[in-house]
């Protein structure tokens, strides 16, 4: 009888070390390196999507340990994708911290995401938005401002769908669902394609 016991605690034993080993294998596909080369284009919302119950409680658990720890925006998108609840702390936590008026509007994204809708995280975004004046952090922006679906914000935005610089005003469009065929047709006038037969452009 012993000898049976034992067996069952050592297999019990080995199923929850491969169950450890798969969280922690999920984990590093769900948050690669925080480098250009793995973030790029990344996204982990169909692994999100697929993970099975317990492994979405063990997930959630761990991310938002991680995320105590440093701020990295990708686990705060991905606890967002969760629609993690627990989460909401450490989020204001993150957004508390931040110096940065471009993560202040990423955190108060995330927040507002998971509950829906929040007055003050919209108030926050309506606020730091005029504190972004870096081209490329503006134009990243742009999408997490829009998911706030408030017309205040939206009026910010708008202010930029005819900007001079073509990525600006890119950004600024597609972020509100707007058209973007006569800049695109702009930009290419400007840079002399549709002027030139196809077979010259690359002369």
């Amino acid at each position: 009888m012993k000898r049976a016991t034992d067996f069952l605690y050592t297999r019990w034993q080995q199923a929850k070390k491969n169950e450890v080993r798969n969280i922690e294998h999920l984990l590093k596909e769900l948050i690669p390196p925080s480098d250009y080369q793995h973030r790029n284009g990344f996204s982990n919302e169909h692994i999100v999507l697929n993970l099975t119950e317990n492994e979405k409680i063990e997930v959630e658990r761990n991310l938002i340990k991680m995320l105590e720890k440093k701020e990295d925006d990708l686990i705060g998108e991905t606890l967002t994708i969760m629609k993690s609840t627990d989460s909401l702390p450490t989020l204001k936590k993150r957004l508390n911290l931040s110096k940065s008026p471009t993560m202040k509007i990423i955190w108060a994204s995330y927040i507002n995401e998971i509950k829906s809708g929040d007055e003050e995280m919209k108030e926050i975004a309506l606020a730091e938005f005029d504190n972004v004046s870096e081209k490329y952090s503006r134009i990243g922006i742009f999408h997490h401002l829009a998911k706030f679906c408030d017309s205040r914000i939206n009026d910010k935005i708008r202010n930029y769908i005819n900007h001079k610089d073509y990525l600006t005003a890119y950004n600024a469009r597609t972020s509100l669902g707007i058209d973007t065929a006569d800049l695109i047709k702009r930009e290419q006038i400007k840079n002399g394609i549709g002027t030139k037969k196809w077979w010259e452009i690359w002369k």
